[in-house]
């Protein structure tokens, strides 16, 4: 039996919209994690395009979350999506705020009012300090600090800027908020010192989406915690 959430280290693995994990090409890019034997104190999630949505209900045994939701209903809403339509799909969370996909804070707000009555968890991602710590007392289930010019690069934020992450952290914490680590995160060292500053688990994309082998990638981050 797995651990309650909140005794877990989670990774959020986005699959962005990269080719190798989108489309026609997401379900064998999934298939590669089938009977992946995950550390019971370890929580792997797989965000995805909203074109592939309907793959979830495929890999019951993976957890999914969308790369962004709507605060909005079913209904005459062209282009959106509402949480009760991604609940019907198995998606069971969402990232939001990404630094690919900026909402205004009003936006957030009617969101996080709207997942709470749904037991829908979001993970609200954050540029820095400052707004992690406003956008942490609207009690998501984790901020994700991100600063954008890290994001896809080969310096992680864990190496650039150690010393924020604590802020971060400690800031958060005054919500009871926890915190992912997320820009540049690629490997097992990423992961142990975002751990050892604080944070609950990371953010991860290129790292894993776009390694060589992202099922050895992915074991090697998590090995030994």
């Amino acid at each position: 039996m797995k651990l309650p959430f909140n005794l877990r280290k989670t990774v959020i693995i986005n699959l962005k919209h990269y080719q190798i994990s989108s489309g026609i090409h997401c379900e064998h890019f999934l298939s590669k994690f089938i009977g992946m034997d995950f550390p019971e104190d370890i929580r792997i999630i797989f965000a995805l395009n909203p074109i592939d949505f309907h793959l979830a209900k495929n890999f019951p045994e993976l957890e999914f979350y969308a790369q962004h939701v709507y605060p909005t209903d079913y209904g005459a809403n062209t282009g959106m999506y509402s949480i009760e339509s991604l609940m019907d799909f198995g998606i069971t969370g969402s990232l939001l705020n990404h630094s690919e996909m900026r909402v205004q804070e009003e936006f957030i707000s009617k969101v996080m009012n709207k997942s709470k009555t749904m037991d829908f968890p979001v993970v609200i991602c954050a540029e820095n300090n400052g707004e992690a710590d406003k956008l942490s007392r609207l009690t998501p289930e984790f901020i994700a600090y991100e600063p954008p010019e890290l994001i896809g690069g080969n310096m992680s934020v864990t190496s650039s800027k150690p010393e924020i992450i604590r802020e971060v952290v400690t800031n958060c914490a005054k919500s009871s908020v926890p915190v992912l680590v997320g820009a540049g995160v690629k490997n097992n060292s990423d992961m142990r010192k975002s751990i050892e500053l604080g944070a609950n688990g990371v953010l991860v994309a290129s790292g894993i989406v776009l390694a060589e082998n992202p099922l050895a990638s992915l074991t090697s981050l998590i090995e030994r915690l």
